[in-house]
């Protein structure tokens, strides 16, 4: 079974306000970025477990036209603040690389 960062041609996080992370999840070409849609392996419950929020907090947006999921999730605490770890929010793509999806295999560009 493929893991997404197997699939992916880059996997980025970023603030997207004081309260949101944001997600950039680019395949390398249509057919890989179809079949993870079509899998449903990035979905909110799968957000909810990885990143401890509420899954009727997670969107999923499907950007056709440059083959990218893009995933916005509530922060657990308010960027800079007390109990703050990334400010920036940079580093919290890393639970999605070990994403197994199911049935989509590894394109040859990446290999």
């Amino acid at each position: 079974m493929a893991r997404l960062a197997d699939l992916t041609q880059a996997l980025k996080s970023a603030n997207a306000g004081a309260s949101w992370i944001t997600f950039d999840i680019v395949f390398p070409d249509p057919g890989t970025y179809d079949a993870v849609r079509r899998s449903e392996a990035l979905n909110p419950s799968l957000f909810a477990r990885l990143y401890g929020v509420d899954a009727a907090g997670v969107s999923i947006y499907d950007c056709d036209q440059v083959r990218t999921i893009k995933v916005t999730i509530p922060r657990r605490t308010a960027s800079g603040g007390p109990d703050e770890t990334d400010f920036d929010g940079v580093q919290q793509f890393a639970p999605l690389l070990d994403v197994e999806v199911a049935g989509v295999e590894i394109p040859r560009d990446l290999l």
